[in-house]
């Protein structure tokens, strides 16, 4: 997987009870819809809880992550086709 630090423009449903869904996000100009997720887990950092996405398109792989104490998306990995 190839290492990034891009921040993103993210369109997420935010569900009571069911936590965060990410839907697309936009990276390179491009809208990328996501299509599955693959896995989700959180850390820390500092006092920050962040939530890390694995997800697909339709045909790559991508970790989101997001910063609940700046509220903002940022694409960690991503493993190309």
């Amino acid at each position: 997987m190839q290492r990034l630090c891009d921040s993103i423009r993210v369109a997420a449903i935010f569900a009571p009870g069911a936590g965060i869904r990410p839907v697309w996000f936009e990276w390179r100009r491009q809208k990328r819809a996501v299509t599955r997720l693959s896995y989700f887990w959180t850390d820390s950092l500092g006092g920050a809880t962040r939530l890390h996405f694995a997800v697909c398109d339709d045909s790559n792989l991508y970790e989101l992550m997001y910063d609940t104490s700046d509220q903002n998306w940022t694409l960690v990995g991503v493993e190309e086709q």
